[in-house]
């Protein structure tokens, strides 16, 4: 197998949203892959949390490829050198994946994203338009009914429209012996189409 390459970013203010943080770094990274001259490589890097707990995607996260020269290029993107100029991240140096490391697929789930995004609204509209005919202004709260394994929400704001959304995100672990290396365009595997593995490596 061909050798693997990562650099990580590790947050560093200690009440960090890191949510918010890796939402931006990926965010960044789609940006980035799009353009016209990168997009030969847009499926080809991965994004790991290998710091991923119950409560949190952890304050650290990885970009991992084949390529060396794209991640070359994404950890220079202006928002990486901003943020470290400004104290709140540290980048690591372009590392050859190690052999002896652990594979792990994040996911991202489009049936959590369906449930949030389709009957959620649904039921909201419904107790709205139910409101408005007795005379009353209420926004209901909804809640989830269908019980999913551990996701975190991580929001992304598109660079190029400016639409704002969010990725479910699962940690499927471990999926040793299978190592992929296809991604979507914001670096996961999804249920189906893309099934690539990330090491857990760390800065």
């Amino acid at each position: 197998m061909e050798p693997r390459y990562y650099f990580s970013i590790r947050f560093i203010p200690e009440h960090a949203d890191n949510e918010l943080l890796a939402g931006r770094c990926i965010a960044n990274m789609h940006g980035f892959l799009s353009h016209e001259r990168n997009r030969v490589f847009k499926n080809s890097v991965g994004v790991c949390f290998p710091h991923w707990s119950d409560k949190t995607v952890g304050n650290e996260i990885a970009f991992v490829s084949p390529h060396e020269s794209i991640l070359t290029g994404l950890s220079y993107q202006p928002y990486f050198s901003t943020m470290v100029n400004e104290g709140l991240f540290d980048i690591s140096d372009i590392k050859i994946v190690p052999d002896d490391v652990d594979e792990v697929r994040f996911v991202f789930n489009k049936t959590i994203q369906k449930i949030f995004n389709g009957s959620k609204k649904r039921r909201i509209k419904r107790s709205m338009l139910r409101a408005e005919t007795q005379g009353r202004i209420y926004t209901p709260i909804s809640t989830e009914e269908r019980e999913f394994e551990l996701f975190h929400e991580i929001p992304i704001s598109s660079q190029s429209s400016g639409h704002a959304f969010v990725l479910h995100i699962q940690r499927q672990f471990p999926v040793y012996p299978e190592i992929g290396q296809s991604f979507n365009g914001y670096g996961f595997a999804s249920n189906q189409r893309w099934q690539g593995t990330v090491p857990l490596v760390t800065f």
